[in-house]
């Protein structure tokens, strides 16, 4: 389930897809109440805010190691990175070549281990924007 009300966090889920193009059409119409979006379903919501979610696959599918797939989660610090691949290597997964994230949003996972169009649910993580210093 989604937690919208949640603006300093961030969750991510990551994987590896073996069929672009089903990983492609699980988001397809997520603006949209009603589409039947598989996402929707998957992740007990109506809509889904493309502002904050992004769904993002590598070069050519290419599997790379998760400390290089978390460059591409937008979060605003390295130890929020490292607490990612730390959560990826507690959960075996070691590579990947795809992910989701939800930015300003918390997921509460029904059912933990499940598989969301191939990626696994890796956490809501802490996604403070850093305060500025005032002199």
């Amino acid at each position: 389930m989604i937690d919208h009300d949640a603006r300093d966090m961030i969750s991510v889920w990551m994987g590896t897809t073996t069929q672009v193009d089903a990983f492609d059409r699980y988001t397809e119409g997520m603006e949209v109440q009603g589409s039947g979006c598989p996402a929707h379903r998957d992740f007990g919501c109506g809509f889904i805010d493309s502002d904050f979610f992004v769904a993002y696959v590598t070069a050519g599918a290419q599997v790379i190691p998760v400390e290089e797939l978390v460059r591409e989660v937008g979060t605003y610090s390295l130890e929020t990175n490292r607490k990612i691949v730390a959560r990826c290597h507690e959960l075996g997964i070691a590579a990947g070549n795809a992910l989701y994230f939800y930015d300003r949003c918390a997921f509460i996972e029904e059912q933990p281990g499940r598989l969301y169009n191939e990626l696994r649910f890796i956490g809501s993580f802490d996604n403070s924007r850093p305060r500025r210093r005032v002199r």
